[in-house]
């Protein structure tokens, strides 16, 4: 009797011992595919931001110009190197036996150097440059005490930007069956106004009041940031936005824009619409039209030309009567890389996601750069970029006279025969220079910036 008890104790341990270490390797297993799907979805990311990379290098490379080619024409085709769909890599079996034997040993050499045995990436770009950047509405100190003119031809990025997101929402409620019931609290210009307030210092509100009196009000009390929007989903702390109004709001704000200004190349309707409330759907469809006989606007004047002349919208030139307040553009500088990483087995899958915001940020010179309200922080980038304090505002260093005029300032010679953009002040004036001459990029190059970056 003890020889058999001390064996049934023997295997029962046995037994447990090996239960245990059959969830440790499933455990050890579980670990490896999960670092492998991360390190293919981070290669997957990388990709994407090397494809990013190479079209704003083609976009702005000189031997491109000097070709002498209508925008217009080559720009559907530099677009396709960020816009195009790619498949999985590395691709399948079942896809290498098509090929036939030469090219099929050299990818399989190819897929050998990758040393990728198993698991795919795929990831997908959008451009950010679409929406309404958030990020922009940041009111200048010397304008806190202004309560905003969002019915009037807006002056400032700040204001296009709230007037363009005011429209927006004007429409929300032109096109609910019931916006009593469907918005019950919604005032487009106050809720602007309190975007505005969100992202900008100091502690009156624009409506008029404390800005931070609702939010200490909440359960549990917090206060306003007073600085940029880090994700699109802290909107939803903003007073007056609920959940409803934040997931009709989501597809045409952002973030992740550096510039304050739509690509008119790549907006919905929506977007178009916000810029002008008069469009009609005859005037979209149209557009649409145009702009897919053409390729794409070269330029802002084509569009605004366009729509005063041929649709016939004069009320278009009374809204933006100069070029420089246009608050749209035709190029693409934010970018959103998606990336996923995948280890199939047999019964499941493991997959890990990396998602990467990125943006040009020397894409144009003389335009202001949202999110900095501070001359401190401005001048920590003194080769790239300056503080206006005439509007008091961060702007990038102009690189010819065009971007100079638009600064505004004087394209000039210093006196010493280096040429620079003389930007005339209050009291003094201040000689910036382009970013080679004060040892950055190259004049006409981009500097990437990442603005986020998540891992689940």
């Amino acid at each position: 009797m003890t020889v058999l008890v001390a064996l049934m104790i023997i295997t029962i341990l046995l037994f447990e011992f090996q239960y245990a270490s059959m969830v440790e390797r499933k455990l050890a297993y579980n670990d490896l595919n999960q670092t492998q799907a991360y390190y293919l979805a981070k290669s997957g990311a990388r990709i994407g931001l090397l494809r990013v990379a190479l079209f704003a290098r083609l976009k702005n490379s000189p031997q491109i110009k000097s070709m002498g080619v209508d925008p217009a024409m080559i720009g559907p085709y530099l677009e396709q190197i960020w816009s195009l769909p790619l498949p999985p890599f590395p691709p399948s079996a079942s896809s290498l036996d098509k090929l036939n034997k030469s090219d099929r040993d050299a990818a399989e050499k190819t897929l050998e150097d990758t040393k990728i045995t198993e698991g795919t990436y795929s990831h997908t770009i959008r451009t950010e440059s679409s929406k309404i950047n958030l990020n922009s509405l940041v009111v200048p100190p010397d304008k806190l005490n202004e309560r905003p003119n969002f019915a009037a031809r807006c002056t400032a990025p700040y204001l296009c930007a709230g007037q363009m997101l005011v429209n927006l929402l004007q429409r929300f409620l032109r096109e609910s069956e019931n916006p009593y019931e469907e918005y019950p609290d919604l005032r487009p210009e106050e809720l602007v106004a309190d975007i505005m307030d969100w992202v900008s210092p100091g502690d009156n509100r624009l409506m008029g009041g404390n800005k931070d009196s609702f939010y200490q009000s909440q359960k549990p009390p917090y206060r306003a940031k007073r600085n940029r929007f880090f994700t699109v989903e802290e909107l939803k702390m903003v007073r007056g936005v609920d959940a409803h109004l934040f997931e009709k709001l989501r597809p045409h704000v952002t973030v992740y824009a550096y510039e304050s200004k739509i690509n008119i190349n790549a907006a919905n309707d929506t977007l178009l619409r916000a810029i002008f409330p008069d469009f009609t759907d005859d005037d979209l469809k149209r557009l649409g039209e145009y702009k897919r006989q053409i390729g794409s606007w070269g330029s802002e004047k084509m569009f605004a030309d366009y729509i005063v002349q041929t649709l016939g919208r004069s009320g278009f030139s009374t809204l933006y009567p100069e070029p420089t307040s246009y608050p749209f553009t035709i190029g693409t500088d934010s970018f959103i890389v998606e990336s996923l990483g995948m280890i199939a087995k047999s019964a499941s899958s493991v997959q890990r996601t990396v998602k990467v915001a990125a943006a040009f940020t020397s894409a144009r010179g003389g335009t202001i750069i949202p999110g900095i309200v501070t001359e401190a922080e401005c001048n920590k980038n003194p080769g790239l970029q300056f503080w206006n304090a005439e509007v008091s505002q961060c702007l990038t260093n102009p690189r010819n006279a065009a971007e100079c005029q638009n600064a505004p300032g004087v394209w000039t010679d210093d006196g010493s025969g280096r040429m620079g953009c003389r930007i005339q002040q209050a009291y003094s004036s201040k000689m910036v220079y382009p970013p080679a001459a004060t040892g950055g990029k190259t004049p006409g190059s981009n500097t990437m910036k990442i603005l986020y970056w998540t891992e689940n």
